[in-house]
């Protein structure tokens, strides 16, 4: 019986790259910590504002019951901890909300899924948004929710492993040239701030991608999962900290679990087909 492909993405090969052992326990052994953190949790419904925005869902009554959707999205969460993502996403949604409502880029398309398979793996990549430019140019849409942007946050955008995935597959994938990513940053600052960087495509980004899969592709195939010793990130432990350091079937009990939450599951439903993408395309010039 054939094996099935391996499948990757942005998150996983950037897991696997940051430290294979995290990637062993969330891929291999299939578990996810219990709770996510603050700052992805708020990320996570700042995202899902942003959409129903783009698709017009946005009415009065997704910010006066915020709270109960963020319940759902994270039942681990007591109530006070809902209540006070939902604020805080809430405002941030709210500023894009404002600032955007009257966009010179006409949106193609919400989120969605593009997959691209290969002879030994399939590569997915989720896309926040398509747009058409003001001068008809095609773009990927990408948004950001960060405490901070300075230099080496806003270099770190130009080259990164997740535009370098979605470029791979957009070429192949989608019908039309795609000049480049238009990031809409979110800073969550006392009064938070929302600014627009439209940042070309660098062709070299895509020998550099492909290099680097073909990289993780082999190592993961030789099952080569050994820790990085880098635990803790902005004085904050890895997520994964406990199962390195102190393994036990109680520790896997109390603090994670073997099932993919609905946030996750989210991004693996089925890919977007060319002929698919093609007919947004003829239908927005």
């Amino acid at each position: 019986m054939t094996e099935p492909k391996l499948r990757l993405s942005t998150t996983k090969i950037g897991n696997f790259l940051g430290c294979r052992k995290r990637y062993y326990w969330t891929y291999e052994r299939k578990l996810v910590p219990v709770i996510k953190s603050r700052p992805l949790q708020v990320g996570s419904v700042v995202h899902d504002l942003a959409e129903k925005f783009r698709l017009g869902e946005i009415t009065m009554d997704t910010f006066s019951h915020l709270d109960e959707y963020v319940h759902q999205l994270f039942p681990n969460n007591t109530q006070q901890e809902s209540v006070s993502i939902a604020i805080e996403a809430g405002k941030l949604a709210q500023m894009y909300i404002m600032k955007y409502e009257n966009d010179p880029y006409k949106v193609i398309s919400p989120e969605m899924h593009l997959e691209l398979e290969r002879d030994e793996y399939i590569l997915y990549t989720r896309l926040d948004s398509m747009f058409r430019g003001p001068n008809e140019r095609l773009w990927r849409g990408e948004i950001k929710t960060t405490a901070r942007m300075d230099s080496a946050y806003l270099s770190g955008l130009k080259g990164s492993l997740q535009s370098g995935i979605a470029y791979l597959v957009m070429k192949e994938v989608i019908p039309e040239p795609v000049f480049g990513t238009v990031y809409d940053l979110i800073v969550k600052k006392k009064e938070p701030e929302c600014h627009r960087m439209p940042i070309p495509a660098e062709k070299r980004l895509l020998a550099n991608t492909e290099e680097t899969i073909a990289g993780v592709v082999r190592d993961i195939k030789r099952a080569d999962f050994y820790p990085s010793m880098q635990c803790f990130t902005y004085n904050r432990e890895c997520d994964y900290y406990h199962l390195c350091y102190r393994y036990s079937e109680r520790v896997v009990e109390e603090f994670y679990t073997e099932y993919i939450p609905f946030y996750e599951t989210k991004k693996e439903e089925g890919g977007i087909k060319a002929e698919q993408v093609y007919k947004k395309l003829e239908l927005s010039k």
